[in-house]
């Protein structure tokens, strides 16, 4: 039966008998969920084979999460292990930008972004499903991982799934969400999974905003969100201010109760300009990366203020099997490009670039917050709910090895990755000064000659352009 398309889309019953049987203890209740193990998938997922290619996606997550309560009730490691690579083969892989996946319902080959992008992408049952599990997972290990993909699928999936006007006779919630070129959100939906689920995703934004540990001595403040966590068994009151999704500085006061905790702050993977912390004005000294926590632990009081600020920045992310094909983001929120031209639209970026090396060299803000201009086209957040004709993808052009002005006439040549010089110069980036821009243009040049992907003559002439430069401004 497994085996059929879509087999009835059978969902979480693995889950609903767990569930069951934790609260009637009757063995027949965890018989009948382990009679849904999708033998087959499951053993391959256990043993990390990705097998996921051309199977239903919003059939199979489900049964995932079922597997995770299934390990809490019978230790099986096969049926943890499996959600664990599961998610993986899913997360990143098969993940557009918004953070949805698949194309038509259905799980493409691994890497394939780039390659699928039309108006049938990410169907929003899927999400809803993936931030379940990612949910789940994150009980069982407490990886900022699993967060980072959350606050992406739910900023730029969930919270865009929703048209933002008011109805009395539908949803207006979205089936797929296309990445492709020009395509526009379609709501509505009362006959599909998603009109469902779509309702019921815009009542969970409290979920996963904070976690606690077992032991009760650490708070994960995983989510950046105006929020009120009441926590009777410590007698904690703790409100969180926010304007998120703009951008801004997330204030955490705690209005109810003392005593030591460990409050772990997660700095997000996209916050590569820096996070500033401070409680009751201090500065805390203590580094966290991207993409881990920051742990401040001290005897709280009532008024005790944490204060976060995470200053977005405007970066790209590419497509796995096509570099050229990228997206942009400002932070944690995807812009798409307005505009119904069918094709893909070409941008270049690299001719505007100061010695800073930031987009925001050839991306300006625009009259509405948190909207941009480049290339005589808007850029929008996506989570904004509106049926405009939008580009999630660009493709991206830097043909001649150009500094500002300075023009070399050479191409600028890829290694077989696909990393071209211009892209390996700008990872450097920023450079304090001119004599230091000049350097590594000679250095890398130098290693470009090394791997034949320059002739001694272009080497030169991108040596001497970069000496003419003046990207001081």
């Amino acid at each position: 039966m497994w085996s059929i398309y879509i087999a009835g889309e059978y969902g979480g019953m693995n889950e609903v008998m767990t569930d069951l049987y934790a609260l009637t203890g009757r063995p027949e209740h965890l018989a009948a969920a382990r009679c849904f193990d999708n033998t087959t998938l499951l053993d391959a997922c256990a043993q990390n084979r990705d097998v996921l290619e051309g199977k239903h996606a919003n059939q199979h997550i489900p049964q995932f999460t079922g597997y995770l309560r299934l390990f809490d009730h019978t230790g099986d490691e096969t049926y943890a292990a499996a959600a664990r690579n599961f998610w993986g083969m899913v997360e990143g892989s098969r993940t557009y930008a918004l953070g949805g996946t698949g194309q038509g319902e259905m799980f493409r080959a691994r890497g394939a972004i780039a390659a699928t992008l039309d108006d049938k992408n990410a169907e929003t049952c899927a999400t809803y499903n993936m931030l379940k599990l990612s949910r789940q997972l994150f009980f069982h290990e407490p990886d900022p991982a699993y967060m980072d993909y959350y606050e992406r699928g739910l900023t730029n999936h969930i919270l865009a799934s929703r048209r933002d006007a008011p109805s009395t006779d539908s949803p207006e919630v979205t089936y797929f969400v296309g990445m492709g070129p020009g395509v526009r959100r379609g709501y509505g939906n009362t006959g599909t999974c998603c009109g469902g689920t779509g309702m019921e995703n815009h009542t969970k934004y409290q979920d996963s905003v904070y976690f606690r540990s077992a032991d009760g001595n650490t708070l994960y403040v995983n989510l950046y969100l105006a929020s009120t966590l009441r926590w009777p068994e410590r007698g904690l009151v703790i409100e969180q201010t926010s304007d998120y999704p703009a951008e801004g500085v997330r204030t955490l006061t705690f209005r109810e109760g003392s005593g030591r905790l460990a409050v772990r702050l997660r700095i997000p993977s996209w916050a590569t300009t820096g996070v500033a912390v401070t409680v009751n004005g201090t500065p805390q000294g203590g580094r966290a990366a991207p993409g881990t926590y920051l742990t401040l632990n001290r005897n709280w009081r009532p008024g005790d203020r944490i204060r976060i600020s995470t200053p977005y920045r405007l970066r790209i992310e590419r497509a796995l099997d096509d570099r050229t094909v990228q997206a942009l983001f400002y932070g944690p929120l995807l812009l798409t490009a307005q505009s119904p031209e069918q094709q893909s639209r070409t941008f270049s970026f690299y001719k505007d670039f100061t010695l800073r090396g930031d987009l925001a060299d050839a991306i300006k803000p625009a009259s509405r917050p948190l909207h941009f201009t480049t290339h005589n086209l808007t850029l929008a957040p996506f989570h904004l709910g509106n049926d405009a004709p939008y580009h999630a993808y660009f493709k991206r052009s830097e043909p001649v090895i150009v500094f500002g002005t300075a023009d070399s006439a050479v191409p600028n040549h890829a290694r077989p990755d696909g990393e071209t010089f211009l892209d390996a110069l700008w990872q450097q980036a920023p450079f304090p000064t001119s004599a230091r821009f000049v350097r590594a243009v000679h250095t890398l040049a130098d290693r470009w000659l090394s791997e034949n992907l320059f002739t001694r003559t272009e080497r030169d002439r991108v040596i001497t352009a970069a000496n003419n430069a003046d990207l001081r401004r």
